[in-house]
């Protein structure tokens, strides 16, 4: 078990968790269905519905690797070599979806 937790305590965090990532699906559904932006801004709400989309996506993956893979009770300085990788990940994505690189 995590630092100090019981099996009880720990269940409560992942019924938490669940539950959040629920509502982050839920919202993401609701931004991709029902938020529509004027046709004036042109790519610009491209860019505001890739970008409303890759929060709650990088919001639900820190819930999953937070929680679930027990990086919490990890020591706070490998927590460091998890993290800035991913923030690099998400500029490189952010950067190669909004910014116009690639396409397949």
């Amino acid at each position: 078990m995590g630092a100090g937790m019981t099996a009880a305590d720990m269940q409560k965090s992942y019924i938490k968790v669940f539950s959040a990532l629920m509502v982050f699906t839920l919202l993401t559904v609701v931004a991709a269905k029902f938020l529509h932006f004027p046709e004036s801004w042109g790519g610009l709400s491209t860019v505001l519905h890739v970008t409303i989309g890759l929060i709650i996506a990088i919001a639900k993956a820190w819930m999953v690797v937070y929680v679930f893979m027990h990086i919490k009770f990890d020591n706070p300085y490998l927590r460091v070599f998890i993290y800035i990788p991913l923030f690099l990940f998400c500029v490189l994505v952010f950067a190669l979806t909004v910014l116009g690189g690639p396409t397949l």
